[in-house]
């Protein structure tokens, strides 16, 4: 069956995987105390909990054939801050010629836990798309391209590596600043197969207006993010390499 570009678009943006990412991303269920990649920062310093530290790899195939890759960092500059960066780079090829390219940058800047900033730089398919929100009391306002926008600051961002994420009806949608419903439905502890081996991890799935399905290691890290194409191929994310 064929797969136009506009149906790849509508299937492959990160958070994917981060993301996402992403994404790239944990939860009361899930411990991040315990995790040995969550090291100095904690809620003594402004935190509710122990963020990551360092880059995470994974890599995006479509029906196992691989298509991209995502980077994920964590950064700490002072003991209540952190910035997460992510970087997407998909080039899906057919017959050795390049069909669809998307590339995106996502900067979030977080502060005592609060997010201050998000600025995204997607290039889809040729189409620029930038989004640039600050905090202004309780909200996070500026602009998708040229379009003003204005929405609550205590949403969390479709990268998903957030603590709170699966406990959202509502998501901010890093590629054009929307707000997302979504339900977030517990699936239970299952094995994942990784490319360095097998690990136990804790499988959420996220319907409504975005649609994935996410699974977290024990220390709250995701390990592997999927979501089924227009033609019922498999977009899936998963980890390659951690710190």
């Amino acid at each position: 069956m064929s797969v136009s570009r506009r149906q790849l678009l509508s299937t492959i943006l990160p958070h994917a995987l981060a993301a996402t990412a992403g994404a790239v991303l944990l939860m009361p269920a899930l411990s991040l105390a315990d995790s040995t990649n969550t090291q100095s920062a904690s809620a003594d310093a402004g935190f509710p909990f122990a963020p990551p530290r360092g880059r995470f790899i994974y890599t995006i195939t479509r029906d196992g054939d691989p298509i991209g890759t995502q980077k994920l960092d964590f950064i700490s500059d002072a003991a209540d801050q952190l910035t997460v960066i992510t970087d997407v780079e998909i080039d899906v090829r057919m017959l050795g010629l390049s069909f669809y390219q998307f590339t995106q940058h996502i900067e979030e800047h977080w502060q005592e836990g609060i997010l201050q900033s998000l600025l995204s730089q997607t290039l889809d398919d040729g189409e620029e798309r930038k989004v640039d929100l600050v905090r202004k009391g309780d909200r996070l306002t500026g602009k998708y391209n040229e379009k003003k926008r204005d929405v609550p600051g205590d949403l969390i961002p479709s990268t998903l590596w957030h603590p709170d994420a699966i406990k959202q009806k509502v998501v901010l949608d890093t590629v054009r600043a929307r707000q997302h419903q979504v339900t977030v439905a517990d699936k239970g502890q299952v094995s994942v197969v990784l490319p360095f081996g097998q690990i136990e991890a804790r499988h959420y799935a996220f319907t409504g207006e975005l649609n994935r399905d996410v699974w977290y290691d024990a220390g709250g890290i995701i390990v592997q993010a999927e979501m089924k194409a227009k033609d019922g191929s498999i977009i899936r994310q998963q980890l390659l390499d951690r710190p």
